[in-house]
């Protein structure tokens, strides 16, 4: 405890002998005691930023190695007190003991001496203008005399603010303009205190541009930098406008860059394809180079807005693409697609590029009738021509013509010439009216062109089969109907009526029109003059009808019977049917029906009775029949108002026949044995033979009967009854029916002769042809069986099996012989004397 006092006591004392000696040292120094001190050797400049620390340097090393410093003073200017002292005196310079004057009159604790470099130096932060002056530094050594320093500090005021602006004055940033080509640049630079007075430097992309420099009031300086004729090199330019006036800061500075509005350099449509298909999606690119800011694109066809397909952009400041996506079709061959550029910002910045479309489609074709036709004022004899514009790439190499979907073909003596693409047609008739139409084809394919209806208008025509008898009874009213086909079909009539004495024409009051193409005449003949031809004429604009529509009036008697019959049959898995087919006879005047009656021929009843109003055509399904007979008997006749037609019999049909018949046999069912099979193959090789020799033998004995046949055409004979008169009715039988002709009267005894071997018996003599003989296929197949009458002698393959039974007592005959009376059977279809007339 006393060492401690005692070193305290020691420091006391010590501390209390150093304020003794810096008190005396500053008396000495008020009483000139300083005179005695070594002159400063040199003054030192020191440059300080106004807030950054100022570093005033003082050397403190000892000329002789064996000294040592004791004391440094820093004093301001004349002051005799110090502002800072450094104490080192019993100590190592890193125990030493510093002082300093507190503020205002000092640097308080903005000050710090640091002996550690070469020179030491007294720091002093946050230099204010206050701090400027002159400063001394003496340094006190322990053996040598005491040494001083004079330091100028200067303290030096960056400038405060540096502007930009452009010509119109606005103030810069970052960027200035944009400006186009050939415009010039202005820029000025303004900078705003400073202590010293700052210097303005002019770098344009960095470097350094000499520009005049004039002051601008008391505190600001300005520079101008002006710049001729921007070019487009000139984009992204630099410009910077430096203020410095010490180097121990960075110098304040504002750089713009300069931006430009240019328009495009190039515009390209890249990979331009030489041909385009038709309905095909193209892309098409296009390429803008040096626009800016980026270009507005469009693409144009004849410069129009193409306003089909999908366009889409993207790029840089620097290049811009545009890709249009469409489907080309054949109104755009051969137009031209533009891409152009344009800078909406620039004057006269339009720039583009184009391509020619070559497009290959099929034809598209367009039928016209001859530009000096007129359409509706084409009748029969005259001329017509028609065009068919071709519009195809590749050219067409094929042309067809049309008329309602059948080709037509070139024909010079029938007045129709096809040229390159046109068809010519001299004296049309009405034959050539209809739709046209004209197909052209080449690589890509075919098109027909749209429909050309040709109206070609004619006189009237007969639009039925001509002449037509018509059936009727004294004192019986008709209609005749007259119907013509003409262009226009508004048409006005007249009749005659012609026998073989005289003629005279129809009053008018007689008939009516329907419709502007028919017409009707009612008509009661009441006497036998009234028998005969009526004729009609159809008038329209065109002309008189030159062919009239002929009308046969005959006396209506019943039809005749049908020839000619052919029986088919099929029993087989889908059914058992028949199908009698047969040619009608006259029809006596009037319409008629076919009926057919299938009876069982063992016990004669009826079992079938159809009737067909338009043709002999019967389809008989076996199944419809309940207890199917074994042989049944077919009667075809025909009807009309007059009564029945004689009857054509198809009799002796087997329907059970066991060779014609095939049992099916059901999938389970067992097959034979190679045995079996064997003796079946010979079996029915052995029938097969045994069927040909028949057929020989039936064919020539049928041969050796149509040797002794007549073969002149004989006359029918039927009797009419027309009230107190009679007439005879004579038929023709040959191939095609021909009308009958009415012939002079006869003695009443000679009719009643006939008439009676015709009517008054019910009982009939029916007539069985023997030429009826069975029909083999070349196939030897039963199951299908045709049967067919013998006057077909086209057929000589096919050889009939049933009989054929015609009505009467007189002799019969077929379209080529005579049929003989074999058997006589008994029918109750045949007609009574009410039926004859």
């Amino acid at each position: 405890m006393g060492e401690c006092w005692n070193r305290l006591i020691v420091m006391g004392c010590r501390l209390v002998l150093l304020q003794f000696l810096i008190i005396t040292r500053c008396c000495l120094s008020d009483s000139g005691w300083d005179d005695f001190d070594d002159d400063p050797v040199s003054t030192i400049a020191v440059d300080a930023v106004l807030g950054r620390t100022a570093s005033l340097p003082c050397d403190i090393r000892p000329s002789p190695k064996n000294d040592r410093v004791y004391m440094v003073f820093w004093f301001k200017s004349s002051a005799h007190k110090p502002l800072y002292s450094y104490d080192v005196r019993g100590r190592s310079l890193s125990e030493a003991k510093h002082w300093s004057e507190p503020e205002p009159l000092g640097l308080g604790q903005r000050a710090s001496f640091s002996a550690s470099g070469d020179p030491a130096v007294l720091l002093v932060d946050q230099v204010r203008l206050e701090d400027e002056g002159v400063y001394r530094c003496r340094v006190d050594f322990q053996k040598t005399p005491t040494r001083n320093f004079q330091i100028n500090l200067t303290v030096i005021v960056p400038p405060d603010q540096l502007k930009m602006y452009d010509i119109s004055g606005r103030e810069l940033s970052s960027v200035v303009g944009p400006l186009t080509v050939g415009k010039d640049l202005y820029l000025r630079c303004e900078v705003r205190g400073g202590k010293p007075a700052p210097t303005l430097s002019w770098f344009v992309n960095e470097r350094l541009k000499e520009e005049t420099v004039s002051p601008v009031g008391r505190n600001a300086l300005v520079s101008k930098l002006e710049i001729r004729s921007l070019s487009r090199d000139h984009l992204n330019s630099t410009y910077k406008c430096q203020a410095s006036n010490t180097k121990l800061v960075l110098p304040i500075e504002r750089t713009v860059r300069l931006e430009m509005n240019l328009k495009p350099v190039s515009v390209t449509i890249l990979d331009k394809p030489a041909v385009l298909v038709s309905n095909h999606e193209t892309p098409l690119t296009c390429q803008v180079k040096g626009s800016r800011p980026r270009a507005e694109i469009t693409w144009l066809k004849d410069n129009a807005r193409f306003e089909k397909g999908e366009v889409r952009e993207w790029g840089n400041e620097t290049v811009t693409f545009s890709t249009l996506h469409f489907v080309p079709r054949p109104e755009d061959d051969a137009q031209i697609l533009r891409c152009r550029a344009i800078n909406k910002v620039v004057e006269n910045s339009i720039s583009e590029d184009h391509i020619s479309l070559n497009i290959v489609y099929r034809p598209r074709v367009s039928l016209h009738l001859g530009s000096t036709l007129n359409g509706e004022d084409i009748k029969e004899g005259d001329d017509v021509y028609f065009e068919c514009i071709i519009r195809a790439n590749p050219r067409e190499n094929k042309i067809f013509w049309y008329l309602n979907g059948a080709q037509i073909w070139q024909n010079v003596s029938s007045g129709v010439i096809l040229s390159t693409h046109s068809l010519v047609l001299q004296g049309v008739n009405r034959k050539h009216g209809g739709s046209y139409t004209c197909l052209a084809s080449n690589e890509q394919g075919e098109t027909a062109s749209q429909s050309l209806n040709l109206r070609v208008k004619f006189a009237p025509v007969c639009s039925q089969e001509t002449p037509t008898i018509i059936g009727a009874s004294l004192h019986e009213s008709i209609h005749v109907r007259c119907v013509v086909m003409a262009d226009p079909p508004e048409v006005s009539f007249e009749w005659f009526f012609r026998n073989s004495g005289e003629a005279w024409a129809v009053a008018a009051g007689q008939f009516r029109p329907e419709n502007g193409s028919s017409n009707e005449l009612l008509y009661r003949p009441s006497s036998e003059r009234d028998y005969g031809t009526l004729t009609c004429r159809g008038i329209n604009v065109i002309g008189k009808q030159i062919d009239p529509c002929v009308f046969q009036i005959v006396p209506a008697v019943r039809p005749s019977a049908v020839r000619n019959c052919t029986l088919r049959s099929t029993v087989n898995a889908s059914g058992d049917w028949l199908e009698v087919e047969c040619a009608p006879g006259y029809d006596g005047g009037l319409p008629q029906t076919f009926h057919l009656e299938a009876v069982d021929s063992d016990s004669m009843r009826l079992r079938l009775n159809l009737s067909n109003p338009e043709s002999p055509f019967f389809h008989l399904d076996l199944a419809s029949l309940t207890n199917i007979p074994d042989i049944l008997q077919l009667i075809i006749y025909p009807a009309n108002q007059k009564g029945r037609g004689e009857p054509y019999v198809l009799e002796e049909i087997v329907l059970r026949d066991a060779e014609r018949r095939i049992e099916w046999l059901p999938s389970g069912s067992s097959k034979l044995g190679l045995g079996q099979m064997a003796g079946f193959l010979i079996g029915a090789a052995a029938t097969l033979c045994i069927v040909v020799l028949v057929v020989m033998v039936i064919v020539s004995k049928r041969r050796q009967q149509l040797n002794h046949q007549l073969h002149h055409e004989t006359k029918q004979l039927e009797l009419i009854n027309r009230d107190d008169q009679r007439y005879i009715i004579s038929y023709q039988l040959k191939p095609e029916p021909k009308q009958p002709d009415i012939l002079s009267r006869v003695s009443d005894d000679n009719i009643l002769d006939r008439e009676s071997a015709l009517c008054d018996s019910k009982m009939a003599t029916a007539f069985i042809s023997p030429s009826m003989s069975p029909i083999v296929s070349e196939r030897g197949e039963s199951s299908s069986n045709s049967y067919q009458d013998s006057s077909h002698a086209s057929r000589p393959q096919t050889i009939a099996l049933s009989s054929v039974h015609s009505m009467g007592s007189l002799k019969k005959t077929s379209s080529n012989g005579t049929l003989r009376a074999k058997n006589q059977v008994i029918t109750s279809t045949i007609p009574g004397p009410e039926s004859c007339v």
